[in-house]
Parts: C-alpha cells; sequence; structure tokens
C-alpha cells in the first residue's frame, strides 16, 4: 500500500509514541489534507497535547473497538500486537492494517536497504555495519528500531540505508528489501506474538522479503547464506576466518568476545555483498564504540567491577555475558517482567557455579529464585531476593569480593518497574556509584 493510495480514505494511527508521530508527520507531508485518527491504549498527555487541532483522538483501550469501526485503514505502531483481538476484528471487516516501515518501503526508496532482525544482537551488528561502512567512504544512515524512523532518513544524502528491524516491525513486513540479515533466533516476546511459533515465524518473514538472505548458522534457516560456521566466516578466538582462509585479527578486545565476534562475521558478510573486502571492513571496525547497557563494563568500585548488561531480557543474553566473565567471582542480578519463558538453562548454569550469588528482582527474579533453590540446595550458589535495584546492589556491594564482578544481566523486560531497559540500566549506575 502507497501512501497516495490512502487519499480520500479514513485512516487512523494506532500508538502515539515515537513510531506513531513518525506516521503522523509522514502522512501530513504527503497528505496535508488527510483526515486523522489518533488511537491509543493509555496516552501520555503531554504526547497528546503535541497533536494537530484536527487529529481526532480516541484514547483509552475502552475507546479504542468503537474507533476503528470507522476507519478504512490503521497504520499500526510496532508495539501493537498483530495478535490483539481488536486488530483481529478489524482485519475480518476488511480494515487494511498497515506499518510505518510498509509505507516507507512502498515508496520504493532510492537506495540500499540492508534490514537487520533477530532476538539479540542486531542493535550491534546494524551500529557496527553501520560504522564500518561510515569508515570504508559509504554514505549511509542507520535507522529503524534503534531510534530513528525510517521516514526520518534524507534518501538523498545516503547511499545505504542500514535498518534495525523488530520482531514487531518483522511480523507484517511486506517491503522488498536488498539484503537481510538474522543475527539469532530463540523464544522472546512471546506476551506479543502468543507462542514460540508464531515468534519464530514473524521473525523469519523478514527474510521472505528480501533479495539476498544472511543467517546466522545457529539459527539453521534454509536459503540463507550462513556465518559463524567453519565453511563461511568465522571467529576462532580473535581471529576471523572465511572457511580455512584467515581474514585477520579483530582489533578491538569487546568485539572479539564470542557473541560480538559473531555480530562482526555478520557485518563483514553484508560488506561483502556490498564489495568491500572482509579485510578492509574488519579493519574499520577497530575504533567501534559499544552500545550502553549491552555488557558495558562501569568501572571498579573497592576492587570489584560493575557491568551494565540491562538490554539482556533472555536467558541466552545473560548465559553469553556470565561466559565473558567465566574466571572471575560474578554476583549476578536477574529478574524483571515474567513473560513466561524458560528458565532452566540458565538456573542450571548459576547452579553449576557460573555465579557465586544469585540475586533475583521482579516476578520473574522471584520465579528463578524458586527453581534455584531447588538445584543448588547445598548453598553453592548463594541466594538473594532483592526489593528494588537500590537493595540489590547493596547485598551485591557486600558479599562481591574485591576481584569480582557484579553483572545486571536481568534475563527479563523492565516493564512495570522501568519505562525501559535504559532506564534499568541506568539505576543499576546510579546505585553502583553511590557509597
Amino acid at each position: 500500500m502507497r501512501v497516495d493510495e490512502l487519499a480520500g480514505r479514513r485512516v487512523a494511527v494506532w500508538g502515539v509514541g515515537r513510531e506513531g508521530q513518525a506516521a503522523i508527520r509522514f502522512l501530513r507531508r504527503r497528505l496535508p489534507d488527510l483526515p486523522l485518527t489518533v488511537l491509543d491504549d493509555a496516552a501520555d498527555p503531554a504526547q497528546a497535547a503535541g497533536l494537530a487541532s484536527d487529529v481526532t483522538r480516541a484514547f483509552g483501550r475502552e475507546r479504542i473497538p468503537a474507533a476503528l469501526d470507522g476507519v478504512d485503514v490503521v497504520v499500526k505502531s510496532p508495539g501493537v500486537s498483530l495478535y490483539r483481538e481488536e486488530v483481529r476484528s478489524a482485519r475480518a471487516r476488511g480494515v487494511a492494517v498497515t506499518s510505518l516501515v510498509n509505507l516507507w518501503f512502498a515508496e520504493e526508496p532510492r537506495l540500499t536497504t540492508v534490514c537487520i532482525t533477530g532476538t539479540k544482537g542486531k542493535s550491534t551488528t546494524a551500529s557496527l555495519l553501520a560504522h564500518i561502512l561510515r569508515r570504508v567512504g559509504r554514505r549511509v544512515t542507520l535507522a529503524g528500531n534503534i531510534g530513528v524512523p525510517v521516514t526520518d532518513v534524507d534518501t538523498g544524502s545516503a547511499d545505504v540505508a542500514v535498518i534495525e528491524v523488530s520482531s514487531y516491525q518483522a511480523a507484517d513486513f511486506e517491503g522488498t528489501c536488498d539484503t537481510a540479515v538474522l543475527t539469532s533466533l530463540f523464544p522472546e516476546h512471546l506476551d506479543w506474538h502468543l507462542s514460540v511459533d508464531a515468534y519464530y515465524r514473524d521473525k523469519l518473514n523478514l527474510l521472505h522479503h528480501a533479495r539476498r538472505r544472511i543467517a546466522n548458522a545457529d539459527a539453521r534457516v534454509a536459503g540463507a547464506d550462513p556465518y559463524n560456521t567453519g565453511t563461511a566466516l568465522h571467529a576462532r578466538g580473535r581471529e576471523i576466518f572465511d572457511g580455512e582462509t584467515r581474514v585477520g585479527e579483530v582489533p578491538d578486545g569487546y568485539l572479539a568476545r564470542p557473541h560480538n565476534a559473531a555480530n562482526l562475521c555478520a557485518a563483514l558478510s553484508v560488506c561483502r555483498c556490498l564489495g568491500i573486502g572482509e579485510a578492509d571492513a574488519l579493519a574499520a571496525s577497530g575504533d567501534f564504540a559499544p552500545l550502553p547497557h549491552r555488557q558495558q563494563e562501569l568501572g571498579e568500585v573497592e576492587g570489584v567491577l560493575f557491568v551494565d548488561d540491562s538490554i539482556a531480557t533472555t536467558p541466552e543474553a545473560t548465559i553469553a555475558a556470565l561466559s565473558v566473565y567465566r574466571d572471575r567471582d560474578v554476583t549476578l542480578i536477574v529478574g524483571g517482567y515474567d513473560r513466561g519463558i524458560d528458565y532452566a538453562r540458565l538456573v542450571e548454569r548459576c547452579a553449576d557455579g557460573a555465579v557465586k550469588t544469585l540475586i533475583c528482582m521482579g516476578v520473574s527474579g522471584a520465579r528463578i529464585h524458586d527453581e534455584a533453590r531447588i538445584l543448588a540446595p547445598d548453598g553453592r550458589c548463594d541466594l538473594y531476593q532483592a526489593r528494588s535495584m537500590s537493595d540489590a546492589v547493596r547485598y551485591a556491594k557486600q558479599v562481591t569480593p574485591a576481584g569480582g564482578v557484579v553483572l545486571l544481566s536481568p534475563a527479563a523486560p523492565s516493564y512495570g518497574e522501568y519505562h525501559d531497559f535504559t532506564e534499568r540500566g541506568r539505576d543499576f549506575a546510579a546505585n553502583a556509584a553511590r557509597s
């Protein structure tokens, strides 16, 4: 569906967050006289106050079904699940449901598009790829789920758009990108997708709409060019190989960590598709600045290293973080919103000695605590249920010896207690710095 096809139709934008606001701006630029209805479950009054006076508002979950009865097209923000009953009912009545990403791709932007998705690693891979491309002289823009809506991209000043795509955005993606990359695939966001099978299907939908597909070999995606395997680009310690051919040494210790080395191989695979030599691309990665809240080493307090890995919202991400500090005494802070995912592997890893102290927070933390108490009844792993982040950090400082690590890697989202993982990470950092 193209934007000009919306003329004369009754259009609603669902969501007044960053992408919803971008959708309103985009539609107003292209169709200034188009009547708009704006829906939101529980709108922030400050955001609502910024809406134009000619916009019809339907705020509050109870008002949305009636509002949907009066529209022909819904431009849905990513946070609104495709599986919500209101969405399904609207579609059954013939209401077209689209997204900002779909509207932008329908305009057939004149630049190379690289879409990157994955349960974990997509932000780092997208940022790293954009960094490498800039360093080798390409005109590149970074957009999508990482913070810049695609409709804010200046297509006249870039040759390549690197776009981070969430599972929410991939689920109903209808465009065609030049290259799609899958960095990893394991259960996540089950509250939105409702099942693991649906989550996997929705993630992989992006790859079905790409001219070229690249995927981590661990994800076992048929028809995709693999990386992170011995027959393609992969890491051996701090060295990168293409099959049996040595490409070079990873120039940065952060990127040499196993999960980041895999992300680096993904970026190098894309560079090869763009005609950039792997060795040149590898050299260009050397001054990449790590993204915050991703195994971010905040510094030491009385000989104890504090690490902010607040972005870790799955057990697999936390297990990856534990492997980085496997030779040190680790106090791990876990827990948050409970999506109902399986924590067995993480609990087993903790009980087998990966952590000295396990501090649990929130609803999922309580579940992890109960499972760990069963698996480690002999005290191999000290267990503590914290009432708050300040309580968790206070206890961590009390029990972690000099030379040890206090690792915030929650294996759970931050919903409820915090606005997002960024706010959670900042709270951890503030408490770590407090004497």
